[in-house]
């Protein structure tokens, strides 16, 4: 396993952790929206953050999926504990996992 798949596997799972949150298998339930009305698998959401973002919102609308970004950044800033926050909510998940894949790049 390279350092990019490690990387995607460790997003992953900071994503299941925040979707965890909202209740017994959400996240089973939301990972099954994102495959039939988005052609989304679990595996890709680190590859296409733009498209997990576009869901978010669509199941959960703007305030929400800004809840369940900031959960997952949380998970994050857990995991990767060498991630600046530099105390900035308003990072998206694009942004956060595009910030990670780069820092683990030159790690």
């Amino acid at each position: 396993m390279n350092k990019t798949s490690k990387t995607y596997e460790e997003i992953l799972k900071c994503v299941d952790a925040a979707l965890k949150k909202l209740g017994k298998n959400i996240d089973k339930s939301i990972y099954y929206y994102l495959k039939n009305d988005f052609n989304l698998e679990r595996f890709e959401i680190p590859e296409k953050p733009e498209i997990f973002e576009r869901a978010l919102i669509s199941i959960f609308g703007e305030q929400g999926a800004k809840v369940l970004q900031k959960l997952i950044l949380v998970e994050i800033k857990n995991s990767f504990h060498s991630f600046p926050l530099n105390r900035r909510s308003d990072l998206t998940f694009k942004e956060v996992v595009t910030r990670v894949k780069r820092l683990s790049v030159r790690a």
